[in-house]
């Protein structure tokens, strides 16, 4: 019988047999160069892994060195709303959260405003930071901290150099803690500590070891902040040799006189904060205008139910909280309006802020009231009509008229007194009928007034409308009223908040078309002033304007700008005045107020005329810049009219110092010394200031000029020399003019530097 073998292979040949392991062979050829190339980028991968590791270590030692003055570092943190991506570090301290992102490159470079790792855009890196930034944000908005105190920072290992790429700050690691302390003080330390506790349940720890060789929490002493570098290329520090740094780009700090070590050392908490202060002190007059204290941060983001106030003397920080207040407003995506009396600040205001958070600016209005009831009136058609000064001709008229053959004629007053009343006090307020006037209390006008000369001011004020309405004029105080009368019949506005900075100097009516605006909804209105720095005549009480602040007014008694000698100057100048502050009424020239920076120079100059007066001067200021690096575009030369302003201005300019008019002044950096009157330096702060002729303000009793209306005079005039003279913040400069001193003779009197106490 035979067998069917169908179903059984044959056997391959030698030759399909040899092809058969050569097919083989090269399958596991293949595998092996598969497997050699793995090998190679496994290798390639730990070694970016560990150079990116040990980035991470130095980048984390770096910071927990700064755990004495408040900060605390949250390395390799979940990011939130994932399983498994982490965060590098989070770092939290009282200059607010930062999400850090570390990268250990050999070439990084920042050009055409893109980051580059050699010729590889890097762009995908920055926005994965701003990504996981954005989750952090919204998990921090329970511990109601506004998103922008939360920053996105690259930071690049072994580095030095700062950049700005839209919201990133791309830092080099060797100047990270000199970047981190000029953010200032914005987080108390119980806002730090809910930060802390809100970011440890959301963003827990990646793995049970923090990274770096030893628990974060363990004690150990800052390094000194390093040297500031002006930014630009981020570049390895090989490059940059310390003998080649430029003298300018090394901080007073690094010297005795600076206050700081000029070597490594240790650092205590309160040294650190106080290279802070010191630290921004150093920065451009601009930059310091924006310095916030943390112990004011709270006001920033604080909830209001209605309008509030702060108010606070000289120097206690109201208008850096109002500015503050306006970029966390604009950043949750309210439509802000930022206002003030003196037209020049808005431009001023707006470059400040615009240096805090240019994402923000554009939501915020910068502008005077008067240009907003202007606007007002431009929508109605009727701006033609507003002509302040043939107003004013018809005031003259009526005052020929009626007011000089009255009793008005006869009191030793001058007759713009009574221009002044009508503007502030019958058309500031809004009143319509004798009957008010008669029982009115005039705030802020001391010079007692019987009713037969209530009668008369009232019998001018009829004769100059009629002349007025007769010509179809309006003046100042009728485009307010309208435009206060039409934001009054408008059920809805274009702004979500208003700020109104040096309220004091506002009229009545002006506040009352502000609150209109936003009427009393929560966080609509803030108010911000001070009563004895009201320079214009007049006054009211928020309760006539109709705005009441019951449980939301704030008191301001730390001065963080002016330094001992300086504050205690000025204060003689008002000690003996009181004054009138809004609702509060009678306060005592002489306040309460806690000094937060010691020292300072007052340097009295007495000179027998103008030509030796100008000429001490600009030795001085010459002197201040060449000798004592005191930047030009720091410094200030206040006079109380425009006319000398302008005198001042030929002298300095024709003795080839640059200067710069307040009037022209807009808020950017300037190496030109800033020349303007007592009014418009208001809201501003100066390195150094002058004031020449300082003895001859307030202007001598005038002849006929009656004792009351001489005593309010010159409590204005106090007022307004107490504003210029605050505006310094290290050191007064003071021009005497005394016929009988055949020299130039200089005192100067000064107080212990603030680190040698």
């Amino acid at each position: 019988m035979s067998s069917d073998r169908s179903d059984v292979p044959a056997e391959p040949s030698a030759f399909g047999q040899a092809v058969l392991i050569g097919m083989e062979i090269d399958g596991v050829q293949r595998q092996i160069q598969h497997l050699t190339d793995l090998l190679r980028e496994l290798r390639r991968s730990r070694r970016a892994w560990e150079a990116g590791a040990q980035g991470e270590r130095d980048v984390v030692r770096v910071l927990v060195g700064m755990d004495d003055a408040g900060w605390r570092v949250l390395p390799d943190r979940r990011w939130p709303g994932t399983r498994r991506a982490n965060i590098d570090v989070l770092v939290v301290g009282p200059g607010g959260v930062f999400v850090v992102d570390v990268k250990n490159w050999r070439e990084a470079r920042v050009d055409g405003g893109r980051l580059w790792r050699g010729d590889e855009d890097a762009g995908d890196e920055l926005r994965k930071l701003t990504d996981q930034t954005a989750a952090v944000e919204q998990v921090l908005a329970d511990a109601g901290l506004p998103p922008t105190e939360v920053v996105p920072l690259l930071v690049l290992a072994g580095r030095r150099g700062a950049e700005q790429l839209d919201r990133v700050q791309v830092t080099g690691e060797l100047d990270l803690t000199r970047n981190l302390v000029r953010r200032g003080l914005r987080l108390e330390p119980a806002v730090v500590e809910r930060v802390l506790a809100c970011l440890d349940e959301a963003c827990p720890p990646m793995r049970a070891a923090a990274v770096g060789t030893r628990p974060v929490d363990s004690p150990r002493r800052a390094r000194p902040p390093r040297p500031a570098l002006t930014p630009t290329a981020l570049t390895p520090t090989a490059a940059t040799p310390a003998a080649a740094t430029p003298a300018a780009a090394t901080p007073a700090a690094a010297t005795p006189a600076g206050g700081a070590p000029a070597q490594d050392g240790l650092f205590s908490r309160d040294e650190l904060w106080r290279e802070l202060v010191d630290a921004a002190a150093r920065e451009p007059i601009e930059t310091w205008m924006t310095w916030l204290h943390p112990m004011q941060a709270r006001l920033v983001c604080r909830r209001s139910s209605g309008p509030a106030r702060i108010r606070g003397a000289a120097g206690t920080g109201k208008t850096v909280v109002a500015l503050h207040r306006a970029k966390y407003l604009a950043a949750r995506g309210d439509r802000v309006l930022f206002t003030s009396v003196v037209s020049t600040l808005g431009p001023v205001n707006r470059a400040l802020l615009a240096r805090m958070a240019p994402e923000h600016v554009s939501r915020i209005n910068f502008t005077t009231v008067d240009v907003l009831a202007v606007r007002q009136l431009d929508e109605r058609g009727e701006r033609a009509s507003y002509q302040q000064k043939i107003a004013e001709n018809h005031f003259w008229l009526a005052w020929g008229r009626v007011g000089l053959p009255s009793v008005l004629g006869r009191l030793g007053v001058e007759p713009k007194y009574w221009l002044d009343e009508i503007a502030t006090v019958i058309k500031g307020r809004g009143l319509t009928s004798f009957d008010q006037y008669a029982e009115l209390a005039r705030i802020g006008r001391s010079m007692p007034l019987q009713p037969t000369h209530r009668r008369a001011v009232w019998d001018l004020y009829e004769n100059y409308e009629r002349l007025r309405t007769a010509r179809g004029v309006l003046d100042r105080g009728d485009v307010l009223l309208r435009a206060r009368d039409k934001a009054r019949q408008r059920s809805g506005g274009e702004f979500d908040a208003v700020i109104v900075d040096e309220v004091q100097d506002l009229t009545c009516v002006g506040l009352q078309l502000l609150h209109a605006l936003v009427g009393d909804r929560p966080d609509g209105l803030l108010v911000v002033g001070d009563g004895q720095q009201s320079v214009y005549p007049g006054g009211f009480t928020l309760a006539e304007a109709g705005v009441s602040v019951v449980g939301r007014s704030t008191v301001l008694a730390r001065n963080y700008r002016n330094r001992e000698a300086i504050l205690r100057y000025a204060q003689q100048v008002v000690a003996a005045d009181s004054f009138d502050d809004l609702d509060v009424a009678g306060e005592r020239g002489r306040r309460d107020v806690e000094i937060d920076r010691l020292g300072g120079e007052i340097h009295e100059v007495a000179v027998t005329g103008p030509a030796e007066q100008a000429s001490a001067l600009r030795a001085d200021l010459v002197d201040a810049h060449d000798g004592r690096g005191v930047r030009y575009g720091d410094m200030a030369l206040l006079a109380p009219t425009n006319d000398a302003v302008a005198s001042w201005e030929r002298i300095l300019t024709r003795a080839g110092i640059p200067a710069v008019s307040l009037r022209r002044y807009d808020g950017t950096a300037c190496d030109a010394v800033k020349i303007g009157t007592y009014h418009r330096s208001k809201g501003l702060d100066f390195a150094r200031v002058y004031i020449p002729d300082r003895n001859r303000f307030p202007r001598p009793r005038r002849e006929a000029e009656s004792d009351d209306a001489y005593r309010e005079r010159a409590a204005l005039e106090r007022r307004q020399l107490y504003v210029a003279l605050t505006r310094a913040r290290d050191s007064l400069w003071i021009g005497l003019r005394e016929p009988a001193v055949r020299a130039p003779v200089a005192t100067l009197t000064t107080y212990p530097p603030p680190h040698s106490v």
